[in-house]
């Protein structure tokens, strides 16, 4: 090439560098510009890009046919079945001799309201949405059918791929009581296989990988675990249910449930159950039904008849009241039997249980602050009888209102920059998979509690269903004061509205006469101050500590730490001056309770019974030197 065709190239390339600035630098700036204000003001103006058009008409389009694929999927139809009882036993459904056994030996004489209807349509393979009050059998009425179509399924499904049926609850603690009654059902089915997957470690991957089980109950957060590992997991499942369907459906489980339908087969049996489950179509419910649905009315209401579910609100001028009040209820015997109190923060469960072992009184606690092992563990020693009183504190709520204002709170921070270290401190890791109120079966409860009153209808439903389960009979009382008079009120017109008559009956008590339960109460209540509180809570994380299975062995090779442990785990007590703070004399008696006595039980026993063992062990000296032939020989 010759010299002056190189310096005309090189001329060209200076010139288009030259040109080429204004072209990718300033005119990108002025359509950032007028994106920005036509996205926020109006999509649909004429000034908007083209290349954002489009992007528009396409997420447009592809919610359109998603919108299109939810109702292909369901259908327009929904078919109500008003329920009229016809007093079915379990050997009418035609069920297998060996569920009908284990059935009977769990003690179940006669079918609910919703196993009677449930299990009916199950075995029909109808996709049902029932919804029936706590306490009716609703894990039993899905289950039974379960049971009876695992037996034909089991044949053709060895587990190898995945299970056949997959049972979703939102608690770990719903979780294992669903999985040990289905352990109970199937106790005569040897071949059917059933796996807790809240139960098993993160470490064990070959549990997670090896798992050839027919039945999979799980939580959400598990499930996708475990389709992340198996993604042909949930391909041939053809049985599924969701147990408290309308926390499983709402905001807080919302991105889960999606991911987990993607992972499950194009159709297959759903059944939804909750106590407060709504007839309402919303957008998760149609992603997740796979055809006609059917959905129960039963006859009864979302709680029991007042002849087996007394309910009292009592209204307190100030906190202090509500807890002399609560003490004075306990010590003087209005409260008896077994007895779940509910608070709304995890503080208020301490601050009550320190409150009660002044006085003399043994509680545990539940809150979604403890691990998951430790919150079953309490359940189970409180159903064994070890404890009386168990507190409880909900954090979430059914619709999820909640959660969402702490995700508002957690973008909002986030955008706002780093905080301070004192607030990180500050800030507490929740498990999102805990409950106390939904579903769970406390054995022979004879009270609820509302410490707090509930804010929502649905949550107070929940409490109260923790007792009058089944055909047993159960009392429920609200405190209230008047800061929370507005929550009581709502949730009144509401549950009369549904029960077709007032439920809710004043509990009026004469706050004069407990002057000296409110003077003591108030005493414990200026020692129970924050250091206290949290002071409680360390403590019982060490008892935690020492509980833990997987801290045996570190224990037993170091039994100088195990020591150590052991004397720091005594339970926090408030430092009162009278020490007889927790004695009910005569005087503290109001006058319409007098001649009764209120001591505790087994202290008037207890001096008798030291003195018949005294005399016992007298006996037995005596009655051995009689037999001695050297002590008795006689010139």
């Amino acid at each position: 090439m010759s010299p002056d065709d190189q310096v005309k190239k090189k001329k060209k390339s200076v010139k288009f560098a030259e040109e080429a600035p204004p072209k990718t630098v300033e005119k990108p700036k002025k359509v950032k510009g007028t994106k920005k204000i036509e996205v926020s003001v109006d999509l649909g103006a004429k000034d908007v890009v083209k290349g954002r058009k489009r992007k528009y008409k396409m997420k447009k389009s592809q919610a359109e046919k998603r919108q299109k694929l939810m109702e292909s999927l369901v259908g327009p139809q929904v078919d109500e079945m008003d329920f009229e009882p016809e007093h079915k036993t379990f050997a009418d459904f035609g069920l297998d001799e060996r569920i009908l056994k284990s059935i009977g030996e769990l003690g179940w004489e006669k079918c609910t309201q919703v196993q009677e209807s449930l299990i009916s349509l199950a075995l029909e393979n109808k996709n049902i949405m029932g919804r029936a009050r706590t306490g009716s059998g609703k894990t039993g009425a899905f289950l039974i059918p379960l049971v009876q179509k695992l037996i034909a399924e089991s044949k053709t499904n060895d587990g190898s791929v995945g299970p056949s049926a997959v049972v979703i609850a939102p608690t770990k603690e719903l979780i294992t009581q669903i999985y040990t009654l289905f352990v109970k059902l199937s106790q005569a089915l040897p071949f059917l296989q059933a796996i807790n997957l809240c139960d098993i470690n993160e470490e064990e991957s070959s549990v997670w990988l090896e798992d050839r089980s027919h039945v999979v109950v799980t939580t959400p957060g598990k499930l996708l675990r475990m389709c992340g590992l198996r993604p042909e997991y949930c391909s041939i499942v053809s049985y599924l249910v969701m147990d408290e369907a309308d926390l499983l459906l709402s905001f807080g489980y919302e991105e889960e449930m999606i991911k987990i339908r993607s992972k499950l087969p194009p159709t297959y049996q759903c059944v939804l159950t909750s106590a407060t489950l709504k007839d309402d179509m919303t957008t998760l419910k149609k992603l997740f039904m796979t055809g006609p649905v059917i959905t129960i009315k039963l006859t009864e209401g979302d709680l029991p008849n007042s002849d087996q579910l007394t309910q009292y609100q009592l209204t307190c001028g100030s906190d202090e009241e509500r807890f002399a009040i609560l003490v004075a209820m306990f010590k003087l015997k209005l409260i008896v039997g077994r007895s779940i109190l509910f608070v709304n923060s995890i503080d208020r469960c301490y601050k009550l249980m320190l409150i009660l072992r002044v006085f003399g009184l043994k509680s545990c606690i539940l809150n979604s602050a403890m691990p998951a092992n430790s919150r079953c563990h309490v359940i189970n020693q409180f159903n064994e009888g070890s404890y009386q009183i168990v507190i409880a504190s909900d954090v979430s709520d059914a619709d999820g209102s909640k959660l969402k204002e702490e995700l508002k709170d957690a973008t909002e921070e986030s955008t706002e920059g780093k905080k301070d270290k004192k607030e990180k401190k500050s800030g507490k890791k929740l498990d999102k998979e805990s409950g106390v109120s939904r579903g769970i079966d406390f054995h022979h409860v004879s009270n609820v509690v509302n410490f707090d009153f509930p804010e929502t209808t649905d949550a107070y439903i929940h409490r109260v269903g923790r007792t009058a389960r089944g055909f047993n009979k159960g009392t429920a009382l609200s405190f209230c004061t008047p800061q929370e008079r507005q929550h009581l009120e709502t949730i009144q017109e509401e549950i009369n509205q549904q029960m077709g008559r007032k439920v809710l009956q004043p509990y009026e008590f004469r706050i004069k006469e407990l002057d000296t339960f409110l003077l003591r109460t108030r005493e414990a209540l200026s020692k129970c101050t924050k250091g206290v509180i949290k002071k409680a809570r360390l403590k019982e994380i060490r008892q935690e500590l020492m509980r833990s299975a997987n801290l045996q062995t570190f224990f037993a090779k170091n039994e100088r730490e195990k020591l150590l442990m052991q004397t720091d785990c005594h339970p926090v007590m408030l430092k009162i001056n009278s020490p007889a703070i927790a004695d009910v004399t005569s005087y503290m008696v109001p006058e319409a309770l007098r001649g009764m006595d209120f001591s505790a039980p087994g202290n008037k026993n207890r001096r008798y019974n030291m003195g018949q063992k005294h005399r016992q062990k007298l006996k037995h000296k005596f009655q051995k030197k009689g037999k001695d032939p050297l002590k008795t020989f006689k010139i």
